[in-house]
């Protein structure tokens, strides 16, 4: 708005009482201008003076993602948000990324892929995020990787371990996780040197689901075992029950589950009920999260898994990582807690190397450099598929999860058979 004329006289009537003549000196101006005339300026002066030094501080950085909070995937897609909160309070601790502080903003998708994509679409397009990490899962992974595609982000995708997501329609997700593709690969060989002939494998009809499970078939083709049952099914209308009695009439040694936590809880049970306790079984996601053996009790014991991470890793800062999860969620970090964290590392670690938060030269940084992590080294292709990432596996033996390999960590020898209790 235009200011009055009255108002303009008295800012040029006090531009005048300010000027000062050649020669001058402060202490001149002073007397002449009087010191009541300086009080005002004295005032705001002392005033900016008195405000916190964050007033003048840039903007956070805005970090925006979706976690299931609700749904049937919650329990491993909490474990991977609280490693990514770590990643960001240490962020914070040491001072942010170029200056700033970064200010974490999670919308819950509920385990919808369709929710997922809302989601991010509002933190793009009304939040302005800054920058984005990826959602838990697969499915909901590959429902949202477009986006990132039509609005040019370069985002790291924690739990994305489908690696049909990072084809060559994809130009801006980064893989942060070793590929659905090697879940329990080392089991049908362990169980084939014990004698093992007979294989059954059963998979969600989701991306990381089909993945491992046409993976696993194919492994014990390969192998010369025979797949005596193997059986798809949807989360609306999964029976495990059915499932568990035709697992048990076609007598395999080995039963494998690709599926995730809810679903590993119901098939285990499902397999007690029906009396069948398989020489070997196995499940991709469920066995690793910390709620599993109170889910099914002493029915977990002697269950393999996989992980991507071990506590006994010897990769850089994972001892301290694991002392600060558990200092402040007083809980054990999982491989989904690593992967997490680790997406909120890649990133960090691009955005110093670039100093920027330009999205172009984050994704040409990341599609071009190794970077260690606490989960192991990390390197991607040109599309984005990670390459150095590896699965291992894990069993639960009296309870407690062991590492079964590499030979090289392992902290036990597998125990057979399974027994069902």
């Amino acid at each position: 708005m235009p200011r009055s004329r009255h108002a303009m006289k008295n800012h040029k009537s006090g531009c005048r009482h300010l000027s000062a003549a050649v020669g001058d000196t402060p202490m001149t101006i002073l007397h002449r201008v009087g010191r009541k005339a300086l009080l005002p300026v004295a005032a705001a002066l002392l005033g900016m003076a008195a405000l916190p030094a964050q007033s003048f501080a840039a903007a956070p950085i805005l970090i925006g993602a979706t976690s299931s909070d609700t749904g049937p995937l919650s329990a491993d897609a909490t474990e991977n948000l609280m490693g990514m909160k770590l990643g960001i309070k240490e962020a914070n601790d040491a001072g942010g990324w170029l200056g700033r502080q970064l200010n974490l903003k999670v919308y819950d998708d509920e385990s919808k892929a369709g929710t997922a994509v809302r989601l991010y679409t509002r933190l793009i397009t009304e939040d302005k995020a800054d920058l984005l990490i990826g959602p838990y899962s697969s499915g909901i992974s590959n429902a949202v990787t477009p986006l990132f595609n039509k609005y040019k982000y370069a985002v790291i995708e924690p739990e994305a371990s489908d690696p049909s997501i990072f084809g060559s329609r994809n130009q801006w997700g980064i893989q942060g996780l070793a590929s659905s593709q090697g879940y329990l690969q080392q089991l049908l060989p362990l169980a084939k040197e014990h004698g093992a002939k007979t294989v059954a494998v059963m998979g969600l009809q989701s991306a990381f689901s089909l993945a491992c499970y046409n993976a696993r078939v194919e492994q014990a083709q390969k192998l010369g075992m025979t797949v005596v049952y193997k059986a798809t099914y949807s989360m609306a209308s999964a029976d495990f029950n059915g499932m568990a009695l035709a697992a048990k009439n076609a007598k395999p040694d080995v039963v494998i589950t690709c599926t995730y936590y809810p679903d590993s809880v119901g098939i285990v049970k499902a397999l007690h009920a029906q009396g069948f306790a398989p020489k070997f079984l196995g499940s991709t996601i469920g066995p690793v999260s910390a709620s599993f053996t109170k889910d099914v009790g002493p029915l977990a014991n002697r269950i393999f898994s996989n992980t991507s991470w071990w506590p006994t890793y010897k990769t850089p800062g994972n001892k301290e990582f694991i002392a600060a999860y558990e200092k402040m969620f007083n809980a054990k970090p999982t491989y989904h807690s690593a992967a997490g964290y680790s997406a909120v590392y890649l990133l960090g670690k691009a955005v110093a190397a670039t100093k920027s938060l330009d999205q172009t030269k984050l994704r040409d940084w990341m599609l071009t450099h190794s970077i260690d992590t606490i989960q192991g080294p990390s390197k991607v292709d040109k599309n984005g598929r990670e390459l150095g990432l590896l699965m291992e596996m894990v069993q639960v033996q009296n309870g407690q999860l062991k590492l079964i390999t590499p030979s090289e960590s392992a902290e036990a020898k597998p125990e057979i058979p399974y027994t069902g209790q």
